[in-house]
Formats: structure tokens, C-alpha cells, sequence
């Protein structure tokens, strides 16, 4: 059971944590051997059990860092016991001192790490479990950080290029707002009871809708915009959108190499680490974040547990670049289709880092030229009417 406790840190602060045990009691005179001041202790709730989960760079650094003791002789318990001393003072301090417990217990890593989910997911239990069984834990838990960091650095890569576009999009479209709210209703009065050409009065009514029925559009807008995140973020609309954007043809090469980097590299570490193929694929599928892509693989599965190849499969799709399948059928003739799916990872991760190089190049240009453009319309609208200087007599 999982146990929610208040206690009085060194420096008097009060702070909140977790501890595994089989009842109370026994909870308690765990917190008292480690000399904790305790407020209170309760039993925790079962949403209390993964809401201090390891995020991504609290996991890559503890996989490194077990990995790096079990590589320099220490056993198993010891070397999660070290870490759990080390991040005592830490939010995820509860995740950690619970395997511990179950590694005392007689527990295998994985079935540990199989009950906290939000922390360590599917591939990450099934690289333990796979690396338990061939006795190659540290190697395993080594690939794992590597596989870890490489995911991480691709998903900062694409977060880091889409966050000046958006930026300026989201400037721009404030900077036109207040136009039409505020320095068009200002100048109104100079073309009060005058006539004026029709696109200044589409400008103005539109200009005064915005200004005066907030009360109206606000709510519609705002109800537009969740039925639109709802509807896009279902399996169905993912798959809608997924396709408009591969049409698209900059957005297309984008979306193909991220999803094939991700299913290489995944696809990669885990027959390095003794995955069998079928579960590896399973596995992979579901990084790759592509409702189409994903139902690419999984129709090879069924092919490949028939004796087809991967290479072959994959040959069959036409969004698969047909470089990959040429370079997987070579890793296969070899015996080899984990390190060709590490080199195909590496080439199309340089591959992305391009794309989306040239995508915020040329993102940039266009959402100034659509401001500039707004803009542009906007003050002509303004200044059209000011050059009929006899409207004024």
C-alpha cells in the first residue's frame, strides 16, 4: 500500500511525500528509522501513486546514472538505494523508495517499474524485462538513456523551430486586433455622416463589431475553438488532419522523417536489446505519434508473423521513402537490421534538423508579409477616404 505523509525537512520546511509499505504501522517505523519528523500519515489515494512520476530529464539522468553503477559492479538494490539517498529530497523521491521496496521484496525491475506508468512506459519496460532475462540489465539500462536522450533532443528540436513562428504569428495577430479595436474607432469620427468608398466601410463595420459585440463572438469563438481541439484530438480527426498536412509538401518530408526517426531509433534500441521482432514493432508503432504511420506497421505485422520481411512490407507503402526499405533489406541480408535501423535514425534526425531549419526560414517571411498585408489594407482603408479632399468641404 501507498502511504501520504507531511513531514519537517532539516531546514524546517514542511514538505509532503510517499512511502510503500504493507500497513500503517509499518509505514511509520520506516519514517521513524530514517529520522523523519512526521506531521501526519495517511493512506494516499490511488491518482497519489504516478502524480510524482519521474519527468523526462529526471529519467534520463537516473537511467544513466543506474546504468553507470550496475556497470561498475554494484548490485541491483544497492545501486537504487544510492539513488534513493541521493534524490531524497526530490518530488519523485516516493517512485524511487517504492522499488527499492520491491526490490528487497524479491521483485524483478520490471514488474517494479510496470506500476508506475506515468514514469516508465511500455518500451522502457519491455527493454528491462528483455535485458533481465539475457542477464544484461546495465547494457540495456546504457541503451536506454541513449535512446531516452536521443527522443528528448528530436522533440526540443521541433518544440524550439515552431516557437519563434508562433510567436510572431501570435504578434501579428494582436498587433491587427488592435488596429481594428483601437486606432480604427478612433479616426471614425473624421468620416462621420460622409460618404465612403465600400472597402473603408467593410473595414469600419467590421472594426465596430469587434468593438462593440465582444459579448457575442467571444463565446462563439471560444466554443469553436474546443469543438475544433475535440474533434482534432480524437483518433479520427488526427488521422483528417494528418492527411490535409501531407499534402502539404514541406510539412509532408517534416512529418515522414520524424515518423520514421522515432520508429528506427526505437526499432533500433530494442532489438539491441533482446525485444523480439514482433514486439518490437508492437512497441514502435506507438512512438512514432502518426494515426497513418502506425496503421502502416501494423499491417506489416501480420505479413511478418506469416515470413515476410520488414523490408518488403515496408516497400509497399508509398510514403515510406524507399531509401529505407533498400538499406533495411541489407541490414537483413547481413543479419544486421538493428544497426542499419541506428544509421537509418541518424540520417533522417540530420535530415529533420534541415527540415525544420528551412521551415522557420521560411515561416519567418511569410507571416510578415500576411502582417504587413493586414496592415497594409487596414491603413489603405484609413487613408482612401482622406485623399478625396472635397468629401471634407
Amino acid at each position: 500500500m501507498l502511504f501520504e505523509y507531511r513531514y519537517i525537512d532539516g531546514k524546517g520546511k514542511k514538505k509532503r511525500g510517499l512511502i510503500d509499505a504493507l500497513h500503517l504501522d509499518e509505514a511509520k517505523e520506516k519514517l521513524l528509522s530514517q529520522k523523519t519528523l512526521l506531521i501526519s500519515l495517511n493512506k494516499a489515494s490511488p491518482k497519489k501513486k504516478n502524480s510524482n512520476r519521474l519527468k523526462k530529464e529526471a529519467l534520463i539522468t537516473f537511467t544513466t546514472q543506474l546504468a553507470g553503477l550496475l556497470q561498475a559492479g554494484m548490485p541491483l538494490y544497492e545501486s537504487l538505494l544510492s539513488l534513493e539517498e541521493q534524490y531524497r529530497q526530490d518530488s519523485f523521491h516516493s517512485v524511487l523508495l517504492t522499488l527499492c521496496e520491491q526490490i528487497k521484496g524479491g521483485s524483478s525491475l520490471s514488474d517494479a517499474l510496470n506500476k508506475f506508468p506515468d514514469s516508465f512506459n511500455r518500451i522502457y519496460c519491455s527493454m528491462v524485462a528483455a535485458g533481465e532475462s539475457v542477464g544484461a540489465l546495465d547494457v540495456t539500462l546504457d541503451k536506454l538513456a541513449t535512446l531516452l536522450a536521443k527522443q528528448n533532443k528530436l522533440k526540443k528540436q521541433i518544440i524550439t523551430a515552431l516557437i519563434y513562428p508562433t510567436l510572431l504569428f501570435g504578434f501579428s495577430m494582436v498587433v491587427i486586433f488592435l488596429m481594428l479595436t483601437f486606432v480604427i474607432p478612433s479616426l471614425e469620427a473624421l468620416f462621420e455622416d460622409r460618404d465612403v468608398n465600400r472597402f473603408t466601410k467593410a473595414v469600419m463595420v467590421f472594426s465596430n463589431f469587434l468593438t462593440h459585440k465582444w459579448m457575442y463572438y467571444t463565446p462563439l469563438t471560444a466554443a469553436s475553438l474546443a469543438t475544433l481541439y475535440f474533434s482534432l484530438t480524437s483518433e479520427k480527426g488526427k488521422r483528417w488532419l494528418q492527411r490535409q498536412l501531407l499534402r502539404l509538401p514541406i510539412l509532408k518530408t517534416l512529418i515522414i522523417q520524424t515518423a520514421i526517426a522515432r520508429f528506427s531509433r526505437t526499432m533500433s534500441t530494442l532489438l539491441q536489446g533482446g525485444v523480439s521482432l514482433i514486439q518490437a514493432l508492437q512497441i514502435s508503432r506507438k512512438v512514432m505519434q502518426s494515426p497513418i504511420f502506425e496503421e502502416i506497421i501494423e499491417k506489416a505485422e501480420a505479413n511478418i508473423i506469416a515470413g515476410s520481411l520488414l523490408s518488403t512490407e515496408l516497400k509497399k507503402s508509398p510514403l515510406i521513402p524507399s531509401l529505407v526499405p533498400r538499406m533495411l533489406a541489407i541490414g537483413e541480408e547481413g543479419g544486421n537490421a538493428s544497426q542499419m535501423l541506428q544509421k537509418i535514425a541518424d540520417m533522417y534526425e540530420d535530415d529533420i534538423e534541415k527540415s525544420l531549419t528551412r521551415i522557420t526560414a521560411l515561416a519567418q517571411p511569410v507571416i510578415l508579409v500576411f502582417m504587413g498585408g493586414v496592415v497594409g489594407l487596414i491603413m489603405i482603408a484609413v487613408l482612401l477616404p482622406l485623399t478625396d479632399v472635397s468629401a471634407f468641404l
